[in-house]
């Protein structure tokens, strides 16, 4: 990505936190127990830290079904939204590091560390697990908006400082971070609203309380029902599951970027359990009836090893370094 499209965040120090977590993965933890060979043996909770409604919220539904007929234990997806997903994600890395507390989360647990001066946990008492998939972001607008184009839509901008009122899933969040960074690559001032989750986003850019919104090509269901319309898509090319959407980079823009979604445990939680859940997810995502519900979102899933994941993030750290070091203004909220 050019270097015009990155946004100075904050102190290159808690680049630190971040390649900390990638680390995790592989800590070493004590011989098997009992209570390791039977996992799970108890109800088992998902931590979603967004509204329900969301991408986030539907991914984890669909693997929850899935593990709980497959474990026979109950498996419960639980909304902790608010605080640009810390809360959620604090509840998790101050569980019992046994497996039964999952965090299904995604951009924010990698970027908060750096836009936030108020976080409650560190990224290294969490364990990567598997990373699920990723999606790059769309701006899309509300069918009913004057908004047909990005020239529209940087007209409204270049009136006047903070015309351009764009939603987003939380502080810190892939959306967040994409809007700022286009903003910054093409000179503009936006104003930013936060919500807690992309579903209560969504529903006012629906109703036209905001002017849009960089979502996933999950966004393309309401385009095709005709109550969104899709603008642009940050990918490096045109997207598969946004057909007819045109890339930024092909109107002249070289905006490239994109959420994960990924699910962690507490550190500490033992090999043997950390070993099973990600075999269990991995034939959860392939699952035809959960994969069915996945692809509705147009999610590129990856399904791979807690150590192929914690080098996904240590990959993100480095993207997020090159962040710091640029010279663009992304004020924190």
């Amino acid at each position: 990505m050019s270097k015009c499209l990155y946004a100075r965040i904050a102190s290159v120090a808690v680049f630190a936190w971040l390649t900390a977590a990638a680390a995790v993965a592989v800590d070493a933890v004590p011989p098997v127990h009992a209570a390791e060979a039977r996992y799970p043996s108890q109800p088992v909770t998902i931590i979603v830290p967004y509204a329900p409604g969301g991408v986030t919220d539907l991914y984890g539904r669909s693997i929850a079904e899935y593990l709980g007929r497959t474990w026979n234990v109950p498996v419960i997806v639980k909304n902790e939204g608010g605080g640009g997903t810390m809360i959620g994600t604090q509840t998790v890395a101050r569980a019992e590091p046994d497996g039964n507390t999952i965090l299904l989360t995604s951009y924010a647990f990698t970027s908060n560390p750096i836009v936030r001066k108020d976080m409650s946990y560190a990224p290294d008492a969490l364990r990567p697990v598997m990373l699920l998939g990723n999606s790059s972001n769309m701006l899309v607008v509300s069918a009913r908006s004057d908004l047909h184009t990005l020239d529209d839509v940087l007209a409204k901008a270049r009136k006047s400082p903070g015309n351009l009122r764009l939603a987003s899933s939380g502080v810190a969040s892939s959306p967040h971070i994409a809007a700022e960074l286009w903003a910054h690559a093409v000179g503009v001032q936006i104003t930013h609203v936060p919500y807690r989750g992309t579903a209560p986003a969504m529903n006012d850019v629906l109703a036209g309380q905001v002017d849009g919104i960089f979502d996933g090509p999950s966004s393309m269901s309401s385009v095709k029902a005709g109550r969104l319309r899709a603008i642009a898509i940050a990918s490096a090319q045109p997207h598969p599951g946004a057909p007819g959407v045109p890339t930024f980079r092909s109107l002249g823009e070289d905006l490239v970027f994109g959420s994960w979604f990924g699910f962690f445990v507490p550190k500490g939680t033992p090999d043997t359990i950390v070993s099973r859940l990600n075999a269990d997810l991995r034939h959860a995502v392939n699952d035809p009836r959960t994969r069915a519900a996945i692809d509705t979102t147009a999610l590129l899933v990856q399904d791979g090893t807690p150590q192929q994941f914690a080098d996904f993030l240590a990959k993100e750290s480095l993207r997020l370094k090159a962040l710091v070091e640029s010279g663009a203004d992304f004020t924190p909220q």
